[in-house]
C-alpha cells in the first residue's frame, strides 16, 4: 500500500540551500478570527491529569502552501489518481536513520486506519514516505530549550514559547513532499521521543514525534485538524467562557441542543443519535469545547478531538468523509464519454470501493430509469433497442450511514456520467435519423455552445474551430441517405 520515494543528496542540498526560513509565530487570544495570509496552528498534548490540553498560535501561511492551495483549486477532483495522498516526511533522521523513519511512519499508518471513518475508507488513500536526510540527529530544543541541530526541515519544540508545540518549516516540508506523485496531506515526523505535535489546517499539514509512544495518536488527532478542519473539543488553554460568535468548525457550536434543532444548524441532523461501536456517542450538545468551559458545545462527551485513544464522534466522521470526497470522486473509472457511442456498445462504471459497503449505481435512458439496471456496473446497450439519438447516464452514490446531511451527499458523494448514443452510420448525423439535414447543424451548434464534448470532432479534449471544420467535412461527406438541406 505504501509507495516510497527517496531523495538524492543533490536534491536535498538544493532545497536546503534555498534559504527558506520558518517565521516566528505570534501567540494570540482564543477566538480571534484568522487574518489574511495567516493560519491558526494547533498544538495538543496530554496534561498531567491525562486529558488533552494545548494552544493555538497564529502563523503566516507559507508561499509554498499558497502555491499548493492554488494547484488544488485548479485541479479537477479525482484527476489523475483519484486517491487522497498522505505524504510522510521526516526531520532529524540522518542517512543511517532512514530505516527508523520508515518504522516510525509505519506505526502511525497502522494506527490511523484503526479509527472510523479512516477504517472503512482506507482504499481511498495512498501513503508515501519521502526520505529526507538531515546532517544531525534529532530536532531543535529537544530535550530542552537552547539545543540547536542542523536538520533538513527545521523542526523545533518550544515553538512560540510552548514546549510541546512542534513546528516545522512548511516550505521545506512541502519541497520534499512534492517529490511524491501527488500531495493532499503532509505529516512531518520528528526524530524524537519527546511528546508533541501541531496541526496546520490551512496548510494541510500535521507534525508529530516519530519515536514517542503517543505519536501515532497525536498524528491522528492532528489530521482531524488539518484534513477535517475540526476544532479541539477540550476546555483548556482559552478563556473560561467562550468570548466569540459561532465557530466555523463543524464540531463546535454556541447553540445548545434546543436552539440548534430549532435553527437547523450545525449537527442538528445528528441530535439524538445514540451512537454505535464505531463512534464516540451519543450525540448531543456537551458544554465545553474549543478551549473554553462555558458558552460553547461539542457533539459528544469524549471524542478523539478531546482526548487521545478515543474514537471520532459521528459529527467529526461525517466532516472527515466530506473532506475525503473533496479529493476523491465516487466514480473511479468509466467507459470514455468524450465521443458518441454506438447503440450496441457496452458501457461500464467502476465505483470507488470502501471496505464496509458498496456504492449504489443506477442508469437512465433519456432521463427514464432503466429497469433492472440498478446495481449493475456494466450496461449492454444492445438490450435497450435504441433506434435514435439518445443519452444514457449512470449515477453513482455513496449512501454510507456515516453521512446524514443531504447537501454533502448531493454535492460530493454523488457523481454522474453520461454518454451520447448515435445510431447513424456517419458521425455528422447527430440526430441519428440516417440522413444529414439542418437538424444536425442545429444539434451541432447547440452542443458546441453548451461545451458538450460529444461534438469534439478533432478529439482534442476541448471545443474549438477545428471541431467546426471537422463537422463540416463530415457533413459534406454525406451519409447513405444523402445531404438534405
Amino acid at each position: 500500500m505504501h509507495a516510497r520515494h527517496t531523495t538524492s543528496a543533490a536534491i536535498a542540498a538544493l532545497i536546503l540551500s534555498s534559504g527558506l526560513g520558518a517565521a516566528e509565530p505570534e501567540r494570540i487570544a482564543i477566538g480571534t478570527i484568522d487574518e489574511p495570509g495567516f493560519e491558526y496552528v494547533h498544538g495538543c498534548w496530554e496534561g498531567p491529569d491525562g486529558n488533552l490540553t494545548g494552544v493555538r498560535v497564529l502563523m503566516p501561511i507559507d508561499d509554498a502552501v499558497l502555491e499548493h492551495q492554488m494547484h488544488k483549486d485548479a485541479q479537477l477532483r479525482g484527476v489523475a489518481d483519484n486517491r487522497l495522498d498522505i505524504v510522510f516526511v521526516g526531520d532529524g533522521y540522518t542517512a543511517g536513520e532512514q530505516g527508523q523513519f520508515h518504522d516510525d511512519a509505519a506505526v502511525a499508518i497502522s494506527q490511523l486506519f484503526l479509527y472510523e471513518p479512516f477504517t472503512s475508507y482506507e482504499p481511498y488513500f495512498r501513503v508515501h514516505e519521502i526520505e529526507v536526510v538531515s546532517n544531525e540527529s534529532g530536532v531543535d530544543n529537544d530535550p530542552s530549550q537552547g539545543i540547536s541541530r542542523d536538520t533538513a526541515l527545521d523542526m523545533s519544540f518550544w515553538c512560540g514559547g510552548t514546549e510541546r508545540l512542534l513546528c516545522v518549516n512548511v516550505s521545506k516540508a512541502y519541497a520534499f513532499a512534492s517529490l511524491a506523485p501527488d500531495v493532499d496531506q503532509v505529516i512531518a515526523l520528528a526524530n524524537s521521543t519527546k511528546y508533541g505535535g501541531a496541526g496546520y489546517p490551512s496548510s494541510d499539514l500535521g507534525t508529530s514525534s516519530g519515536g514517542n509512544g503517543s505519536s501515532p495518536q497525536i498524528a491522528i488527532h492532528e489530521l482531524g485538524h488539518s484534513l477535517g478542519n475540526l476544532a479541539d473539543e477540550y476546555t483548556y488553554g482559552g478563556p473560561t467562557t467562550w468570548p466569540g460568535g459561532q465557530p466555523g468548525s463543524s464540531n463546535a457550536s454556541v447553540d445548545a441542543a434546543s436552539q440548534m434543532a430549532a435553527a437547523e444548524k450545525k449537527w442538528h441532523h445528528w441530535l439524538g443519535y445514540t451512537g454505535d461501536s464505531r463512534f464516540d456517542g451519543p450525540v448531543g450538545t456537551y458544554e465545553g469545547c474549543n478551549y473554553s468551559v462555558f458558552g460553547i458545545y461539542r457533539p459528544s462527551n469524549n471524542s478523539m478531538m478531546r482526548n487521545l485513544n478515543r474514537k471520532f464522534n459521528a459529527v467529526g466522521a461525517e466532516r472527515l468523509i466530506q473532506s475525503f470526497y473533496a479529493e476523491v470522486s465516487p466514480i473511479d473509472d468509466h467507459t470514455p464519454n468524450v465521443h458518441p457511442v454506438a447503440p450496441d456498445a457496452t458501457l461500464s462504471v467502476t465505483p470507488m470501493q470502501p471496505l464496509d459497503h458498496t456504492l449504489d449505481v443506477s442508469w437512465t435512458l433519456d432521463g427514464t430509469p432503466i429497469s433492472g439496471a440498478d446495481g449493475q456496473t456494466t450496461l449492454d446497450l444492445s438490450t435497450l433497442g435504441i433506434s435514435s439519438a439518445a443519452v444514457v447516464e449512470a449515477t453513482v452514490v455513496d449512501n454510507t450511514d456515516m453521512v446524514l446531511k443531504q447537501s454533502i451527499r448531493d454535492n460530493l458523494l454523488t457523481q454522474r456520467v453520461a454518454w451520447t448514443v448515435v445510431t447513424a452510420s456517419c458521425p455528422a448525423d447527430l440526430t441519428g435519423d440516417g440522413s444529414l439535414n439542418v437538424d444536425d447543424v442545429d444539434a451541432f451548434v447547440t452542443l458546441f455552445i453548451a461545451g458538450d464534448l460529444a461534438v469534439d470532432f478533432d478529439v482534442s479534449g476541448s471545443l474549438n474551430v477545428d471541431d467546426v471544420d471537422s463537422f463540416v467535412a463530415a457533413f459534406l461527406a454525406g451519409c447513405g441517405g444523402g445531404v438534405g438541406l
